[in-house]
């Protein structure tokens, strides 16, 4: 009778502390993911005469994924750390906290993610030079230099945060000489 009146509770409390715990997200994910196929072979393993080699393949199962749980679990605090670098990496990014976000990312080295360290600050330094061009062509285009701004602008590479920037103030430029 309690776990019908406190399982939806528990559930839900559940839900929303994943909202705002990283690591209970991944602890519920890897949980959910390799749960599903146990308590699938659990079911077929108890349904299957003892020491049939159906039973064996379902225990053989059933221990291989236990097994990679725990293999899963023991990494998860790690994997954890690493997402959270990457998140506040990418927060100080989006405030224009380039260098900040740098360093950040290069704590990635000490745990052992140089392929994702070297990507992150990558894009990192790729947004920054976006930046100081884009500022570079708002000080030119200010100072009445318009064209080498709107140069400035095209250099800009896409996929930056600034390359949206440019490409509306190219419109605003080109709609004010057209018009």
């Amino acid at each position: 009778m309690r776990l019908r009146v406190y399982g939806p509770l528990i559930l839900l409390l559940a839900i929303v502390l994943m909202f705002f715990s990283v690591a209970l997200r991944e602890f519920l994910k890897i949980t959910f993911i390799l749960g599903m196929p146990f308590i699938f072979l659990l079911g077929f393993w108890f349904k299957r005469p003892k020491y049939s080699a159906a039973w064996f393949l379902s225990l053989t199962g059933l221990v291989l994924i236990a097994g990679l749980y725990g293999y899963m679990l023991v990494n998860l605090p790690e994997k954890i750390e690493v997402r959270k670098i990457i998140i506040e990496g990418a927060n100080l990014e989006a405030e224009g906290k380039y260098d900040q976000a740098i360093a950040r990312y290069k704590e990635l080295g000490r745990l052992g993610k140089k392929a994702k360290m070297e990507e992150k600050i990558s894009q990192a330094e790729k947004e920054k030079k976006a930046y100081l061009i884009l500022q570079k062509a708002k000080e030119l285009i200010k100072e009445g230099q318009k064209e080498e701004g709107l140069c400035l602008l095209d250099s800009i590479p896409e996929g930056t945060r600034a390359y949206h920037e440019a490409q509306r103030m190219k419109r605003e430029y080109q709609d004010d000489s057209s018009g």
